[in-house]
């Protein structure tokens, strides 16, 4: 009885090990996410598509004060809050992108945007292999303007695992 629990255990377990996800992909047309047919939603959402595109990507730092409120609160543990406190965050730590931001996902309704996308990180099992997961972003309005930021990044994070 007890080896015929212990050779099922192990079965599962080696199964379950050998399973693969699904790797998460960004759509081929990411902008066309960023759309919506209520006019403050449409602003709203290409505030966001543009902090992704100029600000993160783009490295445009000067742009924070035309898309974040000046109090700007920020929830991910690395960072102040605060426009300024992003602005110098992002000069110390430039998000390293290769391309585009692989967005699947937009969601607005009323004043928060949330997008998913794709992030690629390190496998810890298989050194130098990666592994595909989602990484979530969401933003909460004042008016056309981001004011309050949210992410699933934790003080164990990397800065640069976006």
């Amino acid at each position: 009885m007890i080896r015929k629990f212990a050779l099922t255990m192990a079965a599962i377990l080696l199964s379950s090990a050998t399973q693969a996800q699904e790797a998460v992909t960004g759509v081929a047309d990411r902008a066309a996410l960023f759309h919506s047919s209520d006019p403050l939603l449409e602003a709203r959402k290409q505030v966001v598509y543009h902090i992704l595109t100029d600000i993160f990507e783009g490295g445009r730092l000067d742009l924070a004060d035309e898309y974040m409120t000046e109090r700007y609160i920020q929830h991910d543990p690395n960072i102040g809050s605060g426009r300024e406190a992003i602005k110098t965050y992002m000069r110390v730590h430039p998000l390293p992108q290769k391309g585009e931001i692989p967005v699947f996902a937009v969601v607005a309704e009323g004043d928060i945007i949330v997008v998913a996308s794709a992030d690629a990180l390190p496998r810890p099992d298989k050194p130098g292999e990666t592994y595909t997961t989602t990484h979530f972003e969401m933003w909460r309005f004042k008016g056309t303007k981001v004011d309050e930021h949210w992410d699933e990044i934790t003080m164990s994070s990397p800065p640069d695992a976006r």
